[in-house]
């Protein structure tokens, strides 16, 4: 058995499909945009990026990096911007990345990979309006690489506010989506609480 690919990129996003929302009586810009697996999109609430390379080698390494896109709070009958902000990204993190035939699990055990060069890495996000008091934006996930079998898992949950995207791009080709969920609820009623939205995919890549 041996590596089919030698470098995989996996980018995380939440963002506000609607031009504006309205949480009490303050109003709010959105996104104003649907799913999109451009990599160059700059339109979301937050965004995290892991790149995992030199699987073909045997000695697989992440590099991360995390976003957060400008806050617009407006005037609700103009749509005037009023005042604007950035949220921090000092919750969003990917941890635990480990590569072999196991993964420790969180309860004590072990999670069973396919094979010795599978790659496993836990994401945490969370981030919130920097200009009102609000719940977070929850992202929780376990993400396993399989270069050999040549998938891409992903297991976890987010909050039935905003929309959340994921998309894998193997050696630099096409997009490919891991998971699109849309948002069933309001901001004023989707956010508060952890994630609750369990999300479980796999790709062939």
């Amino acid at each position: 058995m041996s590596a089919k690919f030698n470098t995989v990129e996996i980018w995380i996003q939440a963002f506000i499909p609607m031009t504006s929302v309205n949480a009490l009586g303050t109003c709010f810009s959105g996104d104003d945009r649907d799913f999109s697996s451009d990599h160059e999109e700059q339109r979301f609430r937050a965004r995290s990026e892991i790149i995992v390379s030199g699987f073909l080698t045997q000695a697989p390494e992440s590099t991360e990096f995390h976003q957060c896109g400008e806050t617009r709070q407006i005037d609700c009958t103009t749509g005037e911007v009023l005042k604007t902000g950035t949220a921090s990204t000092a919750k969003m993190v990917f941890h635990h990345f480990h590569v072999g035939n196991t993964f420790p699990d969180a309860q004590g055990g072990v999670i069973d990979n396919p094979n010795e060069f599978c790659a496993n890495v836990l994401y945490d996000g969370a981030t919130s309006n920097p200009l009102l008091l609000s719940p977070d934006v929850d992202i929780n996930f376990f993400f396993t690489i399989d270069p050999v079998g040549r998938t891409v898992s992903a297991r976890g949950a987010v909050n039935e506010f905003p929309d959340y995207e994921a998309y894998v791009r193997v050696d630099g080709g096409v997009p490919i989506s891991l998971f699109r969920h849309r948002h069933s609820l309001d901001p004023v009623a989707g956010l508060p609480g952890g994630a609750d939205q369990s999300i479980t995919a796999t790709i062939n890549v």
